[in-house]
């Protein structure tokens, strides 16, 4: 894509521009809009403004989209498929949900929320947006309550543990903590200590294992 920006801004800008708007699918817009989103926020997710940051014509854009709304739409969508369906589906991976609790707990954890904090303004103002967080919001619930009634805990505990668990999640995502080291080891095993009602000894007694095992 660089070769292509590059002649865009050179003596054969039209002949490399039309090529560029030809490669350009939409997908690359979207995946570009969600890469935007997460650093500036949703004022910079216009037609003009994302043309201009690819260094191409608007009309890449209105040939893949018939207008903003469509667009945004189709970018709500592509979040909710990466950073919920797609994260579920590689748990889904692990063998037992005591495994899918400690790796979701590390990638939740672990990762920069900037994204999750701008979809989340967004929807303050935007309905599609609002909509797909809520059901966001319910479907991760879910699967961290499956997965404690699959790792023995009582149906009743779990909603209110999940609950717990995601609550942590929401405000480590709001105050942009963003966990490494020992720092995520130790906040990784209270919160599975909470979930799994682990008591604190056996919890130590884990973490010194993994340790050990390094």
């Amino acid at each position: 894509m660089r070769v292509y920006l590059a002649n865009c801004r050179r003596q054969y800008r039209a002949v490399w521009c039309v090529e560029m708007t030809e490669r350009l699918t939409a997908r690359a817009w979207i995946d570009f809009a969600l890469r935007t989103l997460a650093h500036g926020g949703v004022e910079a997710l216009k037609a003009d403004v994302l043309a201009r940051k690819l260094g191409i014509s608007r009309g890449s854009f209105y040939w893949h989209f018939s207008d903003l709304a469509t667009f945004h739409g189709k970018v709500i969508e592509h979040w909710r498929e990466t950073t919920t369906e797609a994260i579920i589906a590689d748990l889904e991976h692990y063998g037992s949900a005591e495994e899918r609790l400690n790796a979701l707990l590390r990638r939740a954890f672990g990762h920069n929320a900037q994204l999750e904090v701008h979809m989340r303004t967004w929807a303050e103002s935007n309905a599609a947006a609002a909509r797909a967080v809520g059901e966001v919001d319910r479907r991760r619930r879910a699967y961290i309550e499956r997965m404690l009634v699959e790792a023995g805990i009582a149906p009743s505990l779990a909603v209110r543990r999940a609950q717990l668990l995601y609550w942590a999640y929401l405000g480590a995502a709001l105050s942009r903590s963003k966990l490494a080291g020992g720092h995520l080891e130790g906040i990784v095993s209270e919160l599975k200590r909470i979930g799994l009602g682990i008591p604190a000894r056996a919890a130590i007694s884990q973490r010194a294992g993994r340790r050990q095992r390094r």
